[in-house]
């Protein structure tokens, strides 16, 4: 059995998979994957990982967690999607790192389903927007407080990368920008559900709508139903191009107001972001998913 979870980071993904996903939950219980409703296990799976990060989680537990989550179904993958898993936000930066220390929870996890083939999804950002996100997120409270007076130009999702694939070298890590989302949503969405281009996903441009103008997003869907037999990378090049003639800017582009920076602060953080990027696809355990 193959379990995917996808947990972070946070500021990127605000659920949409996971309501995506679950709009297409029983014709993919058809095709094998199973889609856990989130009031299965959100709340189920923090006791859960406790025990077996103590040590005292055991096949009982484990069989219990399964059954309250996959029930009778018969599963050859289960999706679950967590963008909190590691911790709240204000928790997400100190030491001048993203989630610092050992991955403990993680490692439960693999434990909760020993046995079973997991992988990893991570999406990561540029981290000026995750700062920006923090403010937005913890309005009135010092910035630097919730950063633990880390450096936000130091911050970089390669050294995170990095550990944790040094901690799980067995385990398959798929990453990719939450910059990059609406160009590879169909293809992502088909990615963690692990079902090919032929499989009729509802919903599965839900997101690109949030994005586009009424206007573009009317002519972008009647020039798919038009086209019906196209693969999903000319859907990524089709989406691309009425995103660069219809989409509202002021969704796609927030202004960065952390305290002193300038509109250079914010280039340069995006120009080492962009190289962090760059050596993050060289990691031998990640995969990572582009336009």
């Amino acid at each position: 059995m193959q379990v995917v979870l996808h947990f972070g980071a946070p500021y990127t993904d605000e659920n949409r998979l996971q309501l995506c996903l679950g709009k297409n939950r029983e014709a993919l219980a058809e095709a094998g994957t199973v889609i856990p409703r989130p009031s299965a296990y959100r709340r189920r799976m923090k006791p859960v990982i406790n025990r077996f990060k103590e040590g005292t989680g055991d096949d009982e537990l484990r069989m219990e967690f399964f059954d309250e989550v996959v029930g009778d179904r018969e599963a050859d993958r289960v999706v679950f999607s967590m963008d909190n898993f590691l911790g709240v936000p204000r928790l997400a930066v100190s030491n001048d790192s993203f989630f610092p220390g050992h991955f403990n929870r993680i490692g439960a996890f693999l434990h909760l389903f020993d046995g079973a083939d997991v992988e990893l999804y991570y999406a990561i950002c540029n981290p000026a927007n995750f700062v920006q996100g923090l403010m937005k997120g913890h309005q009135g409270e010092d910035i630097n407080a919730l950063l633990s007076h880390s450096d936000p130009m130091n911050l970089r999702w390669s050294e995170f990368m990095e550990r944790l694939c040094e901690n799980f070298p067995a385990t398959p890590v798929t990453a990719w920008c939450n910059e990059d989302t609406p160009l590879i949503w169909d293809k992502l969405i088909r990615d963690l559900a692990g079902v090919d281009d032929t499989f009729d996903l509802r919903g599965n441009f839900g997101f690109i709508k949030e994005i586009m103008s009424d206007e573009g997003f009317s002519r972008f869907s009647d020039f798919l139903k038009q086209r019906p037999d196209m693969s999903v990378e000319q859907k990524q090049r089709v989406t691309a191009a009425f995103l660069e003639k219809f989409a509202v800017e002021d969704v796609l582009e927030e202004d960065i107001d952390y305290p002193g920076w300038t509109d250079e602060h914010v280039a340069a953080v995006t120009e080492m972001y962009e190289a962090d990027v760059d050596f993050i696809q060289t990691l031998p355990n990640v995969r990572f998913l582009q336009p």
